[in-house]
């Protein structure tokens, strides 16, 4: 499933951009948005917590100048 920017609100983008700056923001997003990234692929669950997938740092990188 390709996801871009359009497809996010604006707490699902803001629960991208404090996945990907990592410890402690991320510890901050709520369970329900969490699976959400994992589901759109743009999250990857490991043993102690989620991070970013590569197509989430995509995402990031590409839409990073955006003001929306």
């Amino acid at each position: 499933m390709a996801v871009d920017r359009s497809d996010l609100s604006e707490e699902e983008w803001e629960a991208l951009q404090r996945l990907n700056r990592g410890a402690p923001e991320a510890d901050f997003i709520p369970p329900l948005m969490r699976d959400l990234l994992l589901n759109l692929g743009l999250a990857v669950a490991r043993p102690q917590r989620i991070v970013i997938s590569d197509l989430g740092k995509k995402l990031i990188r590409l839409h990073r100048d955006d003001r929306r």
